[in-house]
This record gives structure tokens, C-alpha cells and sequence, in this order.
């Protein structure tokens, strides 16, 4: 690890990474407006998620998304997170 690098914690797989290898997802802390990927401005609750299909799935699978971000099942966040992984 580097000292100069941010590391995160999938929430499916529960590896550490580097900040910039995973997806952000946060809830706006007014609001409640979900991002994916927001810009350093946008502040509120984050999850973090590896940019692989397998630990999206397991995200969703587990409902991990939903808990942690406190919000209901949302086939929105779905596809803008799927779109961000066929990029």
C-alpha cells in the first residue's frame, strides 16, 4: 500500500482497494438523490463496489446496497451501475 493512495472496502467482496479500481454510490445527505461515480462536491452515505459483474450481483443478491444506503429496492441504480461496468 502507498501513502499516497485512498483505499476502500467492497461491500460484497469485502477486499481493499484502491479508490479509483471500485464504483462509488452515494445517497445525497439532503434529499436522498443516488449517484454513481459523483463528483467530489456530492456528499452523503457511500458504498463502494469492485467493477466486476460478480460482486454487483452479490450486492444486489445480498441486498447490501439497499441496507447500507437505507433506501428501497431500485431498478434505476440498477441499470446506472450496470452502465457504468459496459464502459
Amino acid at each position: 500500500m502507498q501513502e499516497n493512495e485512498i483505499y476502500r472496502k467492497c461491500i460484497a467482496c469485502n477486499q481493499i482497494k484502491t479508490r479509483d479500481t471500485l464504483i462509488k454510490i452515494t445517497k445525497k445527505k439532503s434529499g436522498g438523490e443516488i449517484k454513481v461515480n459523483p463528483d467530489s462536491q456530492f456528499f452523503g452515505r457511500s458504498i463502494y463496489i469492485c467493477k466486476n459483474e460478480e460482486c454487483v450481483n452479490n450486492a444486489f443478491k445480498k441486498g447490501k446496497i439497499f441496507k447500507i444506503l437505507k433506501i428501497k429496492d431500485d431498478d434505476l441504480l440498477k441499470e446506472k451501475i450496470r452502465a457504468v461496468l459496459d464502459k
